[in-house]
């Protein structure tokens, strides 16, 4: 079990830097904070969450109930940014005189900097092109087939599952990011359909009706499109390049919401 807590501490903290950075704010505010509340707040709440993450005793009874992938995040309790900011703040405080307070604060942003990465270089993080953070072909693609005024349910490629839900609640999804994390073992014959190489419409469109998906989002290049008008599905558009397919009789007008057919 303490092998298992410090593998997990080390891949938290990567290279190491940021936790020392952190350590040095505790070690400096331990001896420096008077304030009782702040005290309490920033360290002795730290501690304690630490002590208790690297308590084998209580590793062992909360991994009764959950693995590794959740344990983790019992450091996300640990207040990081808000310490080393503080700490950093009441260091550059402690000195007098313009230059002398201007050099310790760029020097507590110069061991930030150099404790960090840059965070694009990341594949997972790129710079963001609209402000809900999310790819602009994602926001177009749901904004052609959102209704105002009700939900409609669409199943999305491998690459939009992450952003959907983040950029609208309008969207319903048969599945989500979840099912892309082969260790949770999520089956879902629509998503085996929707990731073959070769789509089978008939197969696709089956399973997208069978779980009342309105819409099928499809990339325009993907091969075995051409037999969605025979099984149920037509296409309507094709928006920042990928094909929208809706159900036969769901909804008249692409989202306009202006009308409806019953479904």
């Amino acid at each position: 079990m303490w092998g298992e807590i410090v593998l997990l501490f080390k891949n938290y903290i990567g290279n190491g830097f940021a936790a020392c950075l952190f350590a040095a704010a505790v070690f400096y505010l331990l001896f420096t904070e008077k304030d009782k509340t702040k005290r309490i707040i920033l360290l002795y709440t730290s501690i304690a969450t630490l002590a208790l993450f690297f308590c084998p005793l209580f590793a062992a009874g909360i991994f009764q109930f959950l693995d590794g992938e959740t344990y983790y995040r019992i450091l996300w309790l640990v207040p990081m940014t808000m310490v080393v900011a503080y700490a950093g703040i009441r260091l550059t405080a402690g000195f007098s005189g313009k230059w002398t307070k201007t050099a310790a604060a760029m020097a507590v942003c110069t061991a930030i900097v150099f404790t960090g990465d840059y965070v694009y270089d990341n594949p997972y993080f790129s710079p963001a092109e609209n402000r809900f953070h999310v790819p602009q072909t994602v926001a177009l693609v749901c904004d052609a087939i959102i209704v105002e005024g009700r939900e409609v349910r669409a199943v999305f490629p491998d690459e939009m599952l992450p952003y959907v839900r983040q950029y609208t609640g309008n969207i319903r999804m048969p599945y989500g990011r979840e099912i892309q994390v082969e260790r949770w073992e999520y089956g879902n014959g629509l998503y085996e359909a929707m990731n073959e190489e070769i789509l089978d419409c008939k197969k696709l469109t089956t399973s997208a009706a069978e779980q009342e998906c309105h819409y099928i989002i499809v990339h325009e290049t993907k091969p075995g499109q051409e037999d969605f008008e025979k099984n149920g599905y037509h296409y309507v558009e094709t928006v920042a390049g990928y094909c929208i397919y809706l159900q036969d009789g769901a909804y008249l007008g692409l989202g306009s919401g202006e009308e409806e057919a019953e479904d």
